[in-house]
């Protein structure tokens, strides 16, 4: 595989900050995500409902909600990890699953687990050869590993790392591929406050030069501040979404926390909670 001799320059979206060269999106490209109706059970267990979600190039959606509420199980069934009993993905214009759909969507999981015995840079090695990524790949995840302040720690066995590290790894690995489609599972879970920044700005410059990212998390902070959308889930069903503005707005709410409860039908937990303390 042949790879850049060296780093180049970052490019930069219209809000200043720096891209990793992705190629532009064209208008006659096919929306990198379209999802109608997704169902999924795990036995007695619903995990989606009914799912509709359509996210265009250049945008970043973030998927919001408690435990067991559905995002995972979107994120996996995207990147055809997961088989829905009814409903349908497509990525890039093919169906999830397919090796097409597979090489146009890149995922980010909660922490890459089997991989113990390779290093750093092996484990990015062979998420390069497996995606057959381009030529600006190895440039983009020297840029990465150096914003992570990883570099000193790549020829490390994943193993020895803590989970935090490994899971920049991870980072490194899936926003160097110059997907489409990027999929982040628990984005902020494990990582450092300063981690928490590269990842902002490196999926706002993915997003800049066209790529489409989906994250999932429950970290309502950072959502609200990178997510131009956001669809909250509730036991497999979309209960409300919009950009966090335009939801504030509508819930007269002062924070997504409050959004989310009202959007849950429940705005009085924080006084309930309150009042069970009060009564200690």
């Amino acid at each position: 595989m042949s790879v850049a001799a060296a780093e180049p320059a970052l490019a930069h979206g219209s809000d200043g900050r720096a891209a990793l060269g992705h190629p532009p999106v064209t208008p006659s490209r096919p929306a990198p995500l379209v999802v109608k109706g997704a169902a999924k059970r795990f036995g007695a267990s619903v995990a989606l409902a009914g799912v509709d979600l359509c996210v265009a190039s250049g945008s970043v959606v973030g998927l919001v909600g408690p435990n067991g509420s559905g995002k995972s199980t979107l994120l996996r069934a995207i990147a055809g990890l997961v088989t829905l009993d009814t409903g349908s993905i497509v990525v890039a214009g093919t169906p999830a699953g397919s090796r097409s759909a597979r090489a146009a969507a890149a995922l980010m999981p909660d922490e890459p687990a089997g991989f113990d015995e390779l290093t750093g840079a092996e484990f990015i090695a062979l998420a390069h050869a497996l995606w057959s990524a381009d030529g600006q790949a190895r440039a983009r995840s020297s840029v990465l590993a150096s914003a992570f302040a990883f570099g000193d720690r790549i020829e490390q066995r994943l193993g020895t790392l803590s989970r935090g590290l490994r899971r920049q790894a991870s980072a490194i690995a899936a926003l160097s591929l110059g997907a489409s489609l990027v999929l982040v599972d628990e984005a902020t879970a494990t990582l450092d406050p300063e981690a928490v920044v590269v990842l902002d700005e490196a999926l706002a410059a993915i997003a800049a030069q066209g790529a489409a990212v989906v994250l999932a998390t429950q970290d309502l902070h950072f959502a609200g501040a990178v997510c131009d959308e956001l669809v909250l889930l509730h036991r497999g069903v979309v209960v409300d979404h919009g950009a966090p503005a335009s939801l504030l707005n509508r819930h007269g709410a002062e924070s997504l926390e409050d959004v989310f409860l009202a959007a849950l039908g429940d705005s009085s937990m924080r006084s309930r909670i309150r009042d069970a303390f009060r009564a200690l």
